[in-house]
């Protein structure tokens, strides 16, 4: 793939100063984002039928066909995995508190405390771990969201897409599980990460600890009806399942942020959109338009494509997956080289 590359000190209009917010160079009418900004609770409402109805057909299919065949059982069981791990969509957009209207945030935030369990997360924790995500996106000791190494290389690449594969292949999935529990545990115990340190209260805290421990209750409940039933099953469907799907997410996932540049003040030059499949896109919950969702975040995803329509002339053409893992793997062989060069994926008129 051939890029074209930047020298860093090229970029000094753009560089980031905390006293700054991003720098929106998008126009865009008002009322028109007022428009694309309304919520759906029927839309939310079938949003989730659709997926949680999609997510037990295929469990009980894997169930069935097990039966008959173990060995036919696991691509029907890859296929729920596959999309249990779209329940990140749908914990992100709860995150924005954008999927039902304001008069049902406690019926939200009642199925948002589930989605997060179902994918091992503090909801209090990973809602504060988005805010600044969005606040101060590729800043690099304040991004929670986008901690790498600052120099993306061609090894460091090589072994993160190793880790994801290796969950995918479920060889890695049980460490993963592992350092999920873990965490879990720290959390209960008090310990604070880096960004709970920095950035949460001692009321977030308390909150944090008290929502990882019915998470752990949530999966020992799991594990106990496992071994009530004798039966893997429950492990498979719930425990384990998130280190699984979520790694086949991720390979969508990680394209929104690795290999752009740390440090630059427009949202456009350090994050990144993919261009999906008509499954994926339904099930990705607008994640793909992933540039237009940090310029405009108020905006649900059903109306990301509209808004995409509206600022298309202003962005990068988005790339497949697969293209966008070989772009990244280009800026990582360029970094081994010359770490100072940075790929800016906007043309000059663009900028």
């Amino acid at each position: 793939m051939n890029l074209e590359f930047t020298q860093r000190e090229q970029l000094s209009q753009y560089e980031w100063e905390l006293t700054q917010s991003f720098k929106n160079r998008t126009t865009v009418d008002k009322e028109v984002i007022r428009k694309l900004a309304e919520r759906s609770n029927l839309h939310g409402l079938m949003r989730m039928m659709f997926y949680v109805g999609s997510l037990v057909l295929t469990a009980w299919a894997a169930v069935a066909v097990s039966h008959i065949s173990l060995w036919l059982a696991i691509p029907v069981l890859y296929a729920y995995w596959f999309l249990y791990g779209f329940w990140v969509a749908v914990a992100h957009e709860m995150q924005h508190k954008m999927v039902f209207a304001k008069s049902w945030d406690r019926f939200s935030e009642f199925i948002y405390f589930f989605v997060q369990a179902f994918i091992w997360n503090s909801p209090r924790y990973a809602r504060i771990s988005h805010q600044l995500h969005h606040r101060y996106t590729m800043v690099r000791g304040t991004d929670p969201e986008t901690a790498w190494p600052e120099v993306i290389t061609t090894p460091w690449l090589k072994k993160y897409l190793r880790g994801i594969l290796l969950n995918i292949l479920v060889i890695g999935a049980p460490v993963s599980l592992f350092r999920a529990v873990r965490m879990q545990v720290e959390r209960v115990l008090g310990r604070k990460d880096r960004m709970m340190s920095d950035h949460c209260t001692d009321a977030d805290c308390r909150r944090i600890r008290i929502e990882s421990a019915a998470i752990l209750l949530f999966h020992s409940a799991i594990a106990v009806a496992a071994i009530v039933s004798t039966s893997w099953w429950p492990i498979l469907l719930v425990t384990i399942a998130w280190q699984i799907g979520g790694s086949i997410e991720t390979l969508w996932h990680s394209t929104e942020h690795i290999g752009r540049a740390y440090n630059l003040n427009d949202q456009r030059l350090v994050t990144r959109s993919v261009k999906v499949n008509p499954v994926v896109r339904l099930l990705y919950g607008g994640l793909d338009d992933h540039v237009d969702h940090h310029l405009f975040p108020i905006i649900p995803s059903r109306n990301l494509p509209r808004l995409h329509k509206v600022l298309n002339r202003d962005l990068a053409e988005p790339r497949g997956m697969i293209s966008c893992w070989k772009e990244m793997f280009t800026i990582a062989r360029e970094k081994d080289e010359r770490p100072r060069n940075e790929y800016v994926p906007l043309s000059k008129e663009q900028l």
